[in-house]
């Protein structure tokens, strides 16, 4: 599998994150990411962002709209589900 990065910039500096996977819903992109922290249970923690082009950059912003999350998450779940049975070549 190729590895795709997201790098966010800010003034605090650079984040990187591996890109899960993109979606697109209603003519928009979204992006699940990830830097493989784990929460409180153990869970690996994901974080999903919307993102287009402005002037030739990518600009991304967190996703706030509760079924858009939903969706996403139920997504996210879905692969986590096949990649556990095995379906999914990883």
């Amino acid at each position: 599998m190729k590895e795709n990065k997201l790098i966010i910039a800010s003034k605090d500096g650079k984040e990187v994150y591996d890109i899960l996977f993109n979606v697109e819903l209603d003519k928009r992109n979204y992006l699940i990411y990830t830097k493989h922290e784990k929460n409180e249970w153990g869970d690996v923690i994901a974080y999903a962002g919307d993102y287009e082009f402005i002037d030739g950059r990518q600009s991304i912003k967190p996703v706030e709209e509760e079924e858009i999350l939903e969706f996403l998450d139920t997504i996210l779940m879905q692969v986590e589900c096949n990649i556990n049975q095995g379906d999914v070549n990883e």
